[in-house]
């Protein structure tokens, strides 16, 4: 094949694939109906428009008839471009909150809305900036963000950012200070002062606040929290009568935390009745906290932790508050070892959705990674037991997405078949939730024409003897005389993993005719946390010579040629892909670094600091 029919497939190939509609959310309502055998899943998509080089967002709804443990879907709309990224339902149904950000009549300077929506049409519309309380309202980041109704349905509990004064150049001509007016003195020159942020993904996050609108009357309340706290992921308490959020520490430093989930933090309770405001602590001290979630009943309150300090992600334990009396339970603990196929500890990028909850307030369902998939787990927070609901290596991993009234809503993928929903009902015995039916919305998708697999391996190398696991991809050969080439590809983090699941660049390389070798070397998550904490101390030697040992362990293949093995890898895989490439320059024929950690002398000068 020439090379510009080469190029030309790989142009089609990634074209193709980027254009697969991608499941960001979806939740599980009634539509207003008091038949709780008729439901409505939501759903929110992101898709890739290569012609106009953005990404799309289109919503889908889906209408399903249950009868038992069954489902059938009664009708779907045409899939609607979605034009805001705020948007809450209120608990019956009845009501919509919407935030519309709008250009104003210069067409630079944005300004906000938020909208109350019946099922008619607009009932009211507030102008946020006219109050000039706070600053722009916080749109989804999966770290601070909040957009809740109150149960009453009077209130909107939201994120926003704190109102900045306004300053302006030393030379700016304005009106003159009285000499008595130090305020005006001060904000003289302030124009470009740094103002620390939150970091990568959150640059615009600089001093987050939690703000309480009134739909009767319009007023917007900027509660009071404590000083030298990033306020964020708040939830009504019981009855409306406070507010539930956490809070990061802003001291002694923000500098990053969408990749450094063990910044310090705790979960604060505010009493809005309360005459001295003022906010309790209900956490423990010298933790990092997140995803607080009350149970349907209001009598626990539930929170993930983990340790500050070490490596950036890690095992997270499971703590739960019984609300009425103030009493906190460990319900999981750190794993630090785990078996082959036994349970290896909570281990989660997202978190979890706002509801998570069995209708009885006993059970929390939650995904988290098992080893080199993720899986849907039910934690029986009275027992202490913790449950796989999902466990089918052919159809790799599992995201939840909602939950009610003992409905689970869900998104599943594979290395050769992309994310899908599907639902499933709660048994009434907790025991035989690994024998859940589950439906898909639409049509099971079929496989792409590539195989996979996950392969184990044992290298015992004096520092740990852990096993370690890799993702195979291999490509459907016609001439099976034709062996082929192996691109080795390294995870960032370095404590993250590769899961079992439907990714872009593995699959499109897999498809030009190229087996995938994806290690999760020992560091990576889902294997327990002593596996996370082998790595600091060793990270170059352990890592690097994890890949290697897993290369040599698949070129036993026939089917893969040996003599023609690549490196890719970005971020720390780009520091890995360097380290393959150096010390074995014979042994690879081409390599790609993305954003590779190589300076470290350079970056240590620039970013020494203890991320705790």
């Amino acid at each position: 094949m020439s090379k510009l029919k080469k190029m030309n497939a790989a142009i089609e190939t990634y074209r193709t694939l980027a254009s697969i509609p991608i499941i960001s959310t979806a939740t599980l309502s009634n539509n207003n109906t008091n038949d709780k055998k008729v439901l409505v899943v939501n759903s929110d998509w992101t898709q890739s428009d290569l012609e106009r080089f953005v990404k799309i967002r289109f919503c889908k709804s889906y209408t399903m008839k249950r009868t038992g443990a069954s489902f059938e879907v009664l009708s779907a709309t045409s899939p609607t471009t979605v034009e805001t990224d705020i948007w809450k339902d209120s608990p019956s149904g009845d009501l919509k909150a919407v935030v519309r950000s709008v250009k104003g009549k210069d067409q630079e300077k944005e300004k906000q809305f938020i909208e109350v929506w019946t099922k008619t049409g607009k009932l009211k519309n507030f102008d946020i900036e006219a109050q000039e309380k706070h600053g722009k309202i916080y749109d989804p980041d999966g770290q601070f963000d909040s957009f809740q109704w109150s149960h009453d349905e009077q209130k909107l509990l939201y994120v926003a950012e704190m109102k900045k004064e306004k300053s302006e150049s030393y030379f700016s001509p304005g009106k003159k200070a009285k000499k008595d007016d130090t305020d005006a003195i001060l904000t003289k020159g302030d124009q470009f002062l740094y103002e620390d942020n939150w970091g990568e993904q959150l640059t615009t996050r600089v001093q987050p606040v939690l703000c309480v609108l009134d739909i009767e009357t319009g007023d917007i309340t900027v509660l009071e929290t404590p000083d030298n706290v990033s306020p964020g992921q708040a939830i009504w308490a019981p009855d409306d009568v406070g507010v539930v959020f956490v809070g990061w520490d802003n001291e002694p430093y923000k500098l990053g935390l969408i990749y450094c989930p063990i910044r310090r933090s705790r979960i604060y309770y505010l009493d809005m009745h309360s005459e001295s405001f003022k906010s309790d602590v209900l956490s423990t001290e010298d933790r990092a906290v997140s995803c607080p979630r009350f149970s349907p009943d209001g009598s626990k309150l539930i929170y993930l932790a983990n340790n500050t300090g070490g490596p950036h992600v890690q095992c997270r334990q499971l703590y739960m508050l019984k609300w009425d009396i103030r009493e906190t339970v460990l319900v999981q603990d750190f794993v630090n070892n785990s078996g082959s196929d036994d349970f290896p500890g909570l281990f989660c990028f997202v978190g979890l959705p706002h509801r998570c909850w069995s209708s009885d307030s006993r059970l929390l369902i939650m995904s988290s990674f098992w080893r080199s998939r993720k899986e849907l787990l039910v934690i029986d927070t009275e027992e202490k037991v913790v449950r796989r609901m999902t466990n089918d290596l052919k159809k790799g991993s599992w995201e939840l997405l909602d939950v009610k009234d003992d409905i689970i809503l869900a998104s599943n993928a594979s290395p050769n078949t992309p994310n899908q929903l599907v639902i499933g009902k709660l048994p009434t015995q907790v025991k035989g939730v690994s024998s859940i039916k589950w439906q898909y919305l639409e049509s099971e998708t079929p496989p792409l024409d590539f195989k996979w697999k996950i392969v184990k391996h044992n290298r015992n190398d004096g520092v740990s003897n852990q096993e370690y696991e890799s993702i195979v991809l291999s490509p459907n050969m016609k001439d099976t005389s034709t062996k082929s080439p192996l691109v080795v590809y390294s995870h960032g983090g370095p404590h993250s993993l590769f899961p079992a699941g439907f990714m872009l660049y593995p699959v499109g390389l897999c498809k030009l005719g190229y087996t995938v070798l994806l290690v999760n070397y020992r560091g990576s998550l889902g294997f327990g946390q002593d596996f996370v904490y082998s790595l600091p101390g060793n990270i170059g030697t352990m890592d690097v010579e994890d890949i290697q040992f897993a290369i040599h362990d698949i070129l036993e293949d026939t089917l893969i040629d040996g003599e023609t093995v690549y490196a890719i890898g970005g971020s720390h895989g780009g520091f890995l892909t360097a380290h393959l490439i150096g010390q074995q320059p014979d042994f690879f024929k081409a390599a790609a670094m993305r954003n590779p950690v190589i300076n470290i002398a350079c970056k240590y000068l620039v970013f020494s600091f203890d991320c705790t």
